[in-house]
């Protein structure tokens, strides 16, 4: 049974939150409620019906899954997302008047990404449940997950039409 945290503390822990993602090296931090809205998912049951998932069939096979946060983690009631940037320290557009070599995309130089941002969510992860006595859940881009309705509804981002 976890320990609830008064709400007086709550500004505090997010205060807390917010710094220790910043020193871990995570550029955004939002919270929202876990929970899509119905313009989110009859939105992926509409991009489904007109199967404009093309060979992507896993996203068929896990829509239920996607649904809802509910459906990766029954308890879920806050989602905490994070951004980070993973590029490198310099402009690779550089990298492009090198037309004698080729190049390689940003996102596949160096260790993947995932491996990299998981661990670091978990070690945020960790503190926070050590901090609030509550139960969390890591979860990268390669989960189930409609992650970027999430980031928008959490202030962080959009999700585009591409």
């Amino acid at each position: 049974m976890s320990t609830p945290v008064v709400s007086h503390d709550m500004h505090k822990l997010k205060a807390w939150l917010l710094a220790d993602a910043q020193a871990a090296g995570f550029a955004d931090v939002g919270i929202t409620k876990a929970k899509h809205s119905a313009h989110t998912t009859d939105g992926l049951a509409q991009f489904l019906d007109d199967h404009y998932e093309g060979d992507m069939g896993w996203l068929r096979d896990t829509a239920d899954r996607r649904q809802q946060p509910q459906s990766m983690w029954q308890d879920a009631r806050t989602a905490i997302v994070l951004g980070m940037n993973y590029g490198p320290d310099h402009d690779p557009m550089g990298n492009l008047d090198a037309r004698d070599k080729g190049n390689i995309s940003v996102y596949a130089r160096g260790r993947d990404y995932h491996e990299v941002i998981k661990g670091k969510l978990k070690q945020l992860a960790g503190r926070l449940a050590a901090k609030s006595g509550w139960q969390v859940k890591v979860f990268v881009d390669t989960a189930p997950l409609m992650e970027k309705p999430l980031g928008q509804s959490a202030g962080i981002g959009w999700q585009g039409k591409h």
